[in-house]
């Protein structure tokens, strides 16, 4: 790159070397945010730092002397300047103090430099033939890229500063000026949730087709905004009309089958009409568009977590996601779509309900019920999930609605068991159950 054009810094190049080079302990300070030789714009600041960085990894003490020797070695001394350019970075500087301000805008300068590299391949990927969206995400992706590469290492937490910052939590809790986490207002699973769904938590909510996984997400969800909270639903399987309708059914309990037919009864317009109004208040965000891309999950979370504070993120479902390409199996693209969704978590501070299909190996054993081996295609589900819930339908209960249980088989901040719900298919509700499922109870 032309040094008049990007980004650069000389004398902020130099005062670091020139620190490393006078003041030998000054470096280990860096250690949380290191910096790289590519950080450097210059080819001879570049060697001088790999220099510098390899002696200090070695435990070697680093001076002038010890840096042109290592440089001498391999045949590098002349590009990086020579002894004479060493001597005179190392009487440039005449203390440490402003080793950490030197340090950043060098990083700075590096990100910006690459911020044009990557506006140019852009370019160069915009002027090529082929479909647009591809170019798109293509584009997304060598962004995305960069601004993980970017991220400055923290410095690790000392467990006394973490148990200093949590007391405040804590006594807000006590206050009642907090919750421990966002109510499903399903009673039982907020108990053994500790309080809710909360940030950076994964729930894996798998069941086999047909049993109501979907219905659930969307009562959670409702639930869930109700008090407040922005959600956003990934449904790759139905449209947002068809989710419109189950969910009109549900705040008006209004029949589904007479939502759909358009055959509804006395009092039925009215009921519709009051949950259009209070879902319309509601801040849901449905995105219908099928087979997304890890990618394209990530963008729009990130857009929605910017733009309306979304605390949860929904998808339905995991099998249907695309994968980014290339030749591997599909168990292998499904885990890095699992991986992704908990590093997706933990970034954005939002909980990731996911939605799983199960194999059909529960339905050949005696009780039919699903074990967390069951989850289709990929073991990494089951590892990148904090909760697991599993879902398996037992009886008909005497109001009609449906015995449903839910097995906590997986649960890192909880208890472990079963959780008895009464799913009325026609309102598509849910609630709780006084069945005792706590030893397999039902049929």
């Amino acid at each position: 790159m032309d040094p008049q054009r990007v980004p650069f810094d000389e004398q902020a190049e130099q005062s670091v070397l020139g620190v490393a080079l006078s003041f030998s302990d000054a470096i280990d300070g860096m250690a949380g945010a290191p910096l790289k030789p590519e950080h450097f714009f210059r080819q001879a600041h570049r060697l001088i730092w790999a220099a510098i960085s390899a002696l200090s990894a070695q435990r070697v003490p680093v001076d002038v002397i010890a840096v042109n020797s290592h440089l001498v070695e391999r045949g590098q001394a002349e590009a990086a300047g020579g002894i004479a350019y060493l001597t005179a970075l190392a009487q440039s500087v005449p203390s440490s103090r402003n080793l950490q301000r030197y340090a950043q805008t060098v990083r700075d300068r590096a990100l910006r430099r690459s911020l044009v590299e990557a506006a140019e391949a852009a370019q160069q990927i915009a002027l090529q033939p082929g479909d647009g969206l591809e170019k798109l995400e293509e584009v997304i992706s060598l962004f995305t890229a960069l601004q993980r590469s970017s991220g400055v290492a923290r410095e690790p937490v000392s467990i006394g500063d973490a148990l200093l910052q949590r007391s405040a939590h804590w006594e807000a809790l006590e206050n009642g000026t907090a919750l421990p986490g966002m109510p499903t207002h399903l009673p039982t699973l907020d108990s053994a949730l500790g309080g809710g769904l909360k940030p950076g938590m994964v729930l894996t909510l798998a069941a086999r087709p047909s049993v109501g996984k979907t219905s659930l997400a969307l009562q959670i969800l409702l639930n869930v905004a109700a008090d407040g909270e922005p959600v956003l639903l990934f449904s790759q399987e139905m449209l947002a009309g068809d989710l419109a309708d189950r969910a009109a059914s549900n705040l008006g309990r209004v029949n589904l089958g007479r939502v759909i037919t358009g055959k509804l009864a006395d009092g039925d317009w009215g009921r519709l009409s009051e949950a259009a109004e209070r879902g319309s208040r509601l801040p849901v965000y449905i995105d219908d568009r099928p087979a997304l891309s890890l990618l394209e999950l990530r963008a729009t979370a990130r857009h929605m977590k910017q733009a309306h504070g979304i605390k949860v993120v929904a998808v339905d479902y995991l099998q249907l996601c695309a994968s980014a390409g290339g030749k591997e199996s599909r168990h292998h693209q499904i885990e890095a779509i699992s991986r992704g969704l908990k590093q997706l978590a933990k970034e954005l501070s939002v909980c990731v309900l996911v939605l799983s299909q199960i194999n059909r190996q529960a339905a050949n054993r005696a009780d039919g019920e699903p074990l967390l081996s069951d989850l289709k295609e990929s073991g990494a589900i089951e590892e990148d999930a904090d909760t697991v819930m599993l879902l398996h339908p037992k009886d008909d209960l005497p109001d009609g609605s449906q015995l449903i249980a839910a097995i906590l088989a997986k649960n890192r901040q909880g208890r472990r068991g079963r959780i008895a719900l009464a799913f009325q298919g026609g309102t598509q509700q849910w609630s709780e159950s006084t069945v005792d499922l706590s030893h397999g109870g039902g049929t």
